[in-house]
């Protein structure tokens, strides 16, 4: 099976974003050769993962399947570095309550000037 659009697109957000393959498919919560699959075209992949990762490169579905040049989903992301991303991404798998209490830290910290 041939490269397609759909896996062409993943690989090059994975990789502008700076995630390898294994970050991505713990993110996912799947297997990194099941992600593998995904991105050399052996694989396609269901429903929620389409969705899951056009949230976590901030693009639309029509982007990730058909390769358009759709201007970004909201809260585009494009000027975040591979760092602010990743933070992104773990606090928003966060429940709320955590989410609550990372973002209470984080205006203590901002009070204190640091």
């Amino acid at each position: 099976m041939g490269q397609t659009v759909f896996s062409e697109t993943i690989r090059e957000l994975r990789q502008n974003a700076g995630y390898t393959q294994a970050e991505v498919s713990r993110i996912l919560n799947i297997q990194r050769q099941t992600y593998c699959n995904y991105e050399n075209a052996l694989r396609n992949p269901p429903l929620e993962i389409i969705v899951a990762l056009a949230e976590l490169y901030h693009v639309s579905i029509d982007h990730l399947v058909r390769g358009t040049d759709c201007a970004p989903a909201a809260g585009d992301s494009a000027s975040l570095s591979p760092s602010e991303k990743k933070l992104l991404e773990g606090f928003s798998v966060l429940p709320e309550q955590l989410q609550r209490e990372v973002l209470e830290f984080v205006q203590f910290k901002k009070q204190l000037g640091g």
